[in-house]
C-alpha cells in the first residue's frame, strides 16, 4: 500500500473523495483493470516514470495486495524488485510452495520530491 500511496499521492482511505475513490485499493485495482495505469501517477511528481517503469511498479503493487495472501511478495522480495534493473531473481518459495519467477523494477521510479 505504500508503493500505490507514493506512486498516486493518495492516503490508503480518504472519505473526501467519490465512494468509488474512498479506499486506494480497490480505487486502484479498478484503474488497473479498465487499463488506466498511467491515470493513478500523481501529477506532482517531478520526474514521471517511463511507461515501461510505470507498469512495472504497478504490477509490483498488485502482487502485494493479491487476494491469497500465500502469493504476495515478502518485503525482501519486493526491496529486490524495486532495487533490481533488469535482473530477474527466483522468490524464496512460501513454505510447500514451487519457486517462481518475479518481476524486477528500476529504481527510476523513486527519485521523487514530496511536497
Amino acid at each position: 500500500v505504500l508503493l500505490m500511496e507514493i506512486i498516486t499521492g493518495r492516503s490508503p482511505v480518504d472519505y473526501s473523495r467519490p465512494p468509488g475513490e474512498m479506499n486506494l485499493v480497490d480505487w486502484f485495482k479498478g484503474m488497473i483493470a479498465s487499463r488506466r495505469g498511467e491515470e493513478v501517477v500523481d501529477p506532482l511528481i517531478e520526474v514521471q516514470p517511463s511507461p515501461r517503469t510505470l507498469k512495472r511498479a504497478l504490477l509490483v503493487c498488485l502482487r502485494c495486495i493479491d487476494l491469497d495472501p500465500s502469493k504476495r511478495p515478502k518485503m525482501g522480495q519486493i526491496v529486490h524488485m524495486l532495487e533490481a534493473d533488469e535482473f530477474p531473481f527466483r522468490a524464496e518459495p512460501r513454505s510447500g510452495q514451487p519457486e517462481r519467477q518475479i518481476l524486477s523494477i528500476p529504481m527510476q521510479l523513486l527519485p521523487i520530491k514530496f511536497h
